[in-house]
């Protein structure tokens, strides 16, 4: 059986992405952050908005969307924010750190945050997937126009567009072109 490159590397850059989210989630409550989380939901066309002095969370979903977004540090910001049936996800988890995510036209966004000074940006758009995953000083941004990674630890995969990077410090793999 041939395989098509581009179905290969997508596939690839999936499991990637995926690995390392569940990698983040997984480790997320050991030795986490002794301040208590604030957790933002949104459906139905509803807000929500948390803040402490030193951290944030807001979630907001029109119509049908789902937003969610968590900022588990005490000094953090995740934002979350869909519409036309979208799904966005942030997850704070990196002291000093911003989460981001927006979702729109049935896409489904994850951004997750997993160490100090972290940046992670995922925008779906036209049912896509995007996954932005950022460790200690690293940047990760998928969504229109594709994928970037930057600093330490970083992950990023845009269904859409197929394109994906990954990788830490000087080191990484993309096939953004």
């Amino acid at each position: 059986m041939i395989r098509r490159p581009r179905l290969v590397s997508r596939s690839v850059a999936a499991l990637l992405a995926g690995v390392g989210a569940v990698t983040v989630m997984s480790l997320s409550g050991v030795g986490g952050a002794s301040a208590a989380p604030v957790v933002c939901d949104s459906t139905n066309g509803k807000a929500a908005f948390r803040t402490t002095p030193d951290q944030a969370c807001g979630a907001r979903g029109e119509g049908a969307a789902r937003a969610h977004a968590e900022e588990r540090t005490g000094v953090g910001t995740a934002i979350a924010s869909a519409r036309t049936n979208g799904k966005a996800n942030a997850y704070n988890l990196g002291a000093k750190s911003t989460a981001l995510a927006g979702a729109a036209t049935r896409g489904t966004s994850y951004s997750v945050t997993a160490g100090p000074g972290g940046y992670a940006l995922a925008q779906a758009r036209r049912g896509g997937l995007t996954v932005a995953i950022a460790g200690i000083g690293g940047t990760a941004l998928a969504g229109d126009p594709g994928v970037k990674c930057s600093g330490g630890f970083a992950i990023a995969y845009d269904s859409t567009t197929g394109k994906y990077c990954f990788g830490t410090g000087r080191t990484y793999i993309t096939n953004m072109r």
